[in-house]
């Protein structure tokens, strides 16, 4: 089960939980929450190479207690589409390494802030499959180009770039499941 073939159809992603708290000395706190979802379903279009899509949905949460005891809470979730194309090179049984090419918009849902994200970016990985159907698979930051824009209140724009290469802390794991790959 080493291998795919132009028409295998998959479903995978990855999901992504982080709390963040802080604590100042003059008295404030702050307590963050997020969630990312992110499945994508793809289509080998050759025996090396896979085209697909990844739809996101994002939701966020922050509660700061101010220096007078002022509760502020914010609430956001964001979505959006991208696409990508993946092109395996084997290296042996099983394990591959990948590059990945991809182009993601996203933009702001509930809130007050409604931010309108756009990115590019070039991500290599590996992947091993476990068995005919199962593979996971992991991915490796690489190079990035995002912009933010959006609005704050009244009159008051912004428009954020930011041009990254991560190797080391941009990584996430995943799984894949092989919709339709027949028994080798």
């Amino acid at each position: 089960y080493a291998q795919f073939d132009k028409g295998d159809l998959f479903v995978g992603g990855n999901f992504g939980f982080s709390i963040n708290n802080n604590e100042s000395s003059n008295p404030s706190s702050s307590t963050q929450y997020s969630i990312n979802l992110n499945p994508n379903l793809g289509y080998f279009i050759s025996d090396r190479s896979a085209i697909g899509v990844i739809p996101q949905i994002s939701f966020f949460k922050s509660t700061t207690t101010t220096s007078t005891d002022t509760k502020i809470t914010r609430k956001d979730a964001s979505g959006g589409i991208g696409l990508f194309y993946r092109r395996y090179f084997p290296v042996i049984d099983n394990f591959y390494i990948f590059l990945e090419p991809r182009a993601i918009f996203n933009m702001g849902l509930v809130g007050n802030e409604r931010p309108n994200y756009f990115g590019v970016s070039l991500m290599p990985g590996a992947s091993y499959k476990i068995s005919n159907k199962w593979m996971v698979e992991a991915n490796f930051g690489g190079i990035a180009y995002n912009t933010t824009c959006g609005d704050i209140g009244t009159n008051q724009a912004y428009n954020n770039s930011r041009f990254s290469f991560d190797l080391i802390t941009a990584n996430s794991i995943g799984i894949i499941y092989f919709i339709n790959q027949k028994e080798q």
